[in-house]
């Protein structure tokens, strides 16, 4: 398999205190992989040796070091990722202009049921922005209301509107009845929720002239309304760590996969993998895994050419995030079979694909690390080892994991407080990542739905997180009131994990105004 493509001769030289972070990162994740061994054969000798705890205990521990191993690969994952970004990912800007394309690209624009004022609004932003080049398509799937606005403004600008009768593939069907007609050697996705610049283009078609190898390019979603809600703010955090770290590190590798939006794909490449992939939701990543099979790879350009807006209800936020957690998961047993035992892929791009795929089971494993607070108030001790082992194996791998995550963001230049957003989101969906993998198992999807639809979800739904708040406090305040080193270490963690849900009271709100909807001129 090809690693990721050199695109550009001379690479910028690193900051001397970006290389110091790295080397940092470096050295801590290999410590901290060591602390979790230290940590299984500690809980090992403890329960096998010293007879400490009951079944039902070493039951809890074993989950534990699960969830312990489970975040370390994901960690390696992450920080691999990180350290090529930062040695090894080739900035494409410098040499990606050019003043002209040499074809013509058909630019796909899906529309399902969406904001009529958006819709206008982002249809007259793409054409002015890519009418000189391109070829737009709309292909409206919409079931509800009329849809006479956007046959008429298509009309008036020279876009060709599409309507099926039927959604076979739901957004893949769509957009591959268009691609089977298509004369265009390049083809560009954009939903509708996605407002490209002038350069989006001409820069990544002039990657696909100069790289007839590569599949596609993709550059970063950025959210610009992140100004309406926590809610935003927390997708925006998650698109940072995505964006400005993973996706860099897997261009390198060669394990870049496109994200639905925001990507320009050579139509060859999508011809000789039977166009999108219509069985599954995530049409995106199941392609991009038939893409790799074949041989194509992608390459991510690091520049902000395209604009677009976060879920900013938790209806559209809990769809957002279901339909990527369940459409990746039913892919787990295909990337096992046709990547993890195909001798066409590194052992570094496996490890990558692996911790792709396996990232959304993420539930189970914060349910562990939830519950061992709590059920240190029924006399359950998760970790059956004594003080010092406990001292020397888990905290030292958790401090050093946290440390090393921290240091990334800071080098990256993230606001601290995404920090913060980024572990408080997964903890705060985690019922939704058990959901989403029990519904995998049982092949059970739900209708699709867009990030762009529904309101606030009712109070109900969030019993499982409000619950485990409630234990937590109770377990933390007990444990500070006993006053040893394991209960005062114990509440600690209590106290933390109580902290990174709290959120969760603020994200169900109404959102504001953001400031990018708001006009330019007010009147007095």
């Amino acid at each position: 398999m090809k690693k990721g493509v050199n695109i550009r001769q001379k690479q910028k030289p690193e900051p001397a205190t970006g290389k110091y972070i790295s080397i940092i990162v470096n050295i801590m994740t290999i410590v901290s992989i060591f602390f979790i061994f230290v940590g299984i054969i500690a809980s090992l000798y403890a329960g096998l040796v010293m007879k400490h705890g009951t079944i039902i205990e070493y039951t809890f521990t074993l989950w534990f070091w699960l969830a312990s191993v489970f975040f370390g690969i994901q960690s390696i994952g992450y920080f691999l990722s990180f350290r090529r970004s930062k040695s090894k990912y080739l900035e494409t800007i410098d040499n990606g202009y050019v003043s002209g394309i040499h074809d013509r690209v058909a630019v796909l624009v899906p529309i399902y049921n969406e904001d009529q004022e958006m819709v206008i609004t982002n249809l007259i932003a793409i054409y002015s922005n890519a009418k000189d080049n391109a070829d737009v398509y709309v292909l409206d799937d919409s079931t509800k209301g009329d849809s006479t606005y956007i046959v008429e403004l298509c009309k008036r600008l020279g876009m060709k509107y599409v309507h099926r009768e039927n959604r076979r593939g739901y957004k893949a069907g769509a957009l591959n009845d268009v691609l089977k007609t298509l004369n265009e050697p390049y083809a560009c996705v954009l939903d509708i929720d996605q407002m490209p610049s002038p350069d989006f283009l001409r820069e990544t078609t002039a990657i696909l002239d100069k790289n007839p190898e590569i599949g596609f390019v993709q550059v970063p979603q950025i959210y610009s309304n992140s100004d309406s809600s926590v809610l935003a703010e927390i997708a925006q955090a998650q698109q940072f760590i995505f964006y400005e770290i993973l996706t860099e590190g897997k261009s390198v590798s060669g394990t870049l996969f496109s994200c639905g939006t925001n990507v320009v794909y050579r139509v060859e490449a999508l011809k000789s993998v039977g166009y999108f992939d219509e069985s599954n939701i995530v049409e995106d990543i199941a392609t991009t895994v038939n893409m790799a099979i074949k041989g194509w790879t992608g390459i991510y350009f690091n520049k902000k050419l395209v604009f677009g807006r976060a879920p900013v209800t938790m209806q559209g936020y809990v769809n957002q995030q279901w339909r990527w957690m369940y459409g990746s998961l039913t892919l787990m047993p295909k990337i096992l079979k046709t990547i993890m035992f195909s001798k066409n892929f590194s052992h570094r791009q496996k490890l990558d694909w692996f911790a792709t795929t396996t990232w959304y089971t993420f539930g189970w494993f914060y349910l562990i690390f939830l519950l061992s607070p709590i059920l240190d108030l029924f006399g359950i001790r998760v970790l059956t080892i004594n003080n010092l082992l406990y001292l020397v194996a888990w905290l030292p791998y958790t401090m050093l994991v946290m440390t090393t995550f921290v240091l990334s963001h800071v080098d990256k230049k993230a606001p601290l407080r995404f920090v913060f957003l980024n572990m408080a989101a997964n903890v705060l969906i985690f019922p939704l990542s058990i959901s989403a993998t029990i519904s995998a198992l049982l092949k059970k999807s739900r209708p699709f739905t867009t990030a762009r639809t529904g309101g606030k979800l009712p109070w109900s739904h969030f019993w499982p997180q409000i619950t485990i708040m409630v234990f937590l406090l109770i377990a933390s305040i007990y444990m500070v009131i006993q006053n040893n080193l394991y209960t005062d270490i114990s509440a600690f963690w209590g106290f933390f994990q109580f902290m990174l849900l709290v959120p969760i009271f603020f994200v169900n709100r109404t959102p504001r105004e953001s400031s990018i909807d708001s006009p330019v001129f007010k009147g007095q």
